[in-house]
């Protein structure tokens, strides 16, 4: 049962050597940093810097009632407290990156040649995939749905309603197929704020070519995402040249496309 809380503290944000002290403390109610740390299987010298930590979240306390330096837990309702000042710092780091973030970018340069970045496995071509999401202007994307949807709907859903929500738009060449119609309907059909930022346009596919994902072309970056068994990859290319020969080449094909 104490394994099982203590890992439970780790889930929430308390390292484990506070998890393991914070239970002792439970449990013993009020006592020195010698038993406390004892019961947590920890040296004196550890203990005592974890409960003053545990001080600082307010989860635990110093009794002033004795000569002897004695700690007592704060009710395991305080932990909550602890959570949303957690909240309200890491809110409070957010806004200082954004005030010095422009400069670290600038001192991050790339190469003339293109980078290139490769992810395999769903999550971290779900995490590749969400780079997207940075684009600074309308995104760019040649679709297949068949093969595709199946696998990153809810990922594809997310992503959409995210990007409507930021305001960034989105152009998609779709193969046309019974698969991307009945994902397009059930995405966009009866979204309004996801359709003002998305425009879909249809293409045939003559059976010649094997495809199933996506590329996205947008700012400097293109990025693929390739499921087909045999591959399941994602990759990113960041050039500007690169990323700017296939916004021609898109726009070309969309001259060329079926609007519904």
């Amino acid at each position: 049962m104490t394994q099982i809380l203590a890992e439970d503290l780790e889930k929430i944000g308390l390292q484990a050597n506070e998890a393991k002290i914070y239970l002792a403390l439970l449990e013993l109610g009020q006592s020195t940093v010698t038993h406390i740390s004892k019961l947590a299987g920890l040296n004196r010298t550890t203990g005592y810097d974890v409960l003053e930590r545990l001080c600082l979240h307010g989860i635990a306390n110093r009794s002033a009632s004795s000569k002897k330096r004695l700690y007592i837990a704060e009710p395991p309702s305080r932990l909550r407290y602890f959570l949303e000042n957690q909240k309200k710092q890491i809110g409070r780091r957010l806004e200082e990156l954004e005030n010095f973030l422009p400069d670290l970018q600038s001192l991050f340069k790339t190469e003339l040649k293109p980078v290139i970045k490769f992810a395999e496995g769903k999550e971290a071509m779900i995490n590749m995939y969400s780079h997207i999401l940075d684009s600074k202007n309308t995104v760019y994307s040649i679709l297949n749905l068949k093969g595709y949807a199946e696998i990153f709907d809810e990922v594809g859903a997310s992503q959409s309603s995210e990007r409507a929500k930021r305001g960034i738009k989105e152009k998609v060449l779709a193969i046309d197929s019974e698969t991307a119609r009945w994902w397009y309907n059930k995405t966009y059909k009866n979204n309004k704020k996801r359709q003002r930022a998305t425009e879909y346009r249809w293409l045939k596919l003559d059976g010649r070519y094997s495809a199933a994902g996506e590329v996205n072309i947008f700012d400097d970056k293109v990025v693929g995402m390739l499921s087909k068994p045999s591959e399941n990859v994602a990759f990113e290319i960041q050039s500007q040249t690169f990323a700017d020969f296939l916004k021609i080449i898109f726009e070309m094909a969309w001259t060329k496309s079926t609007i519904k």
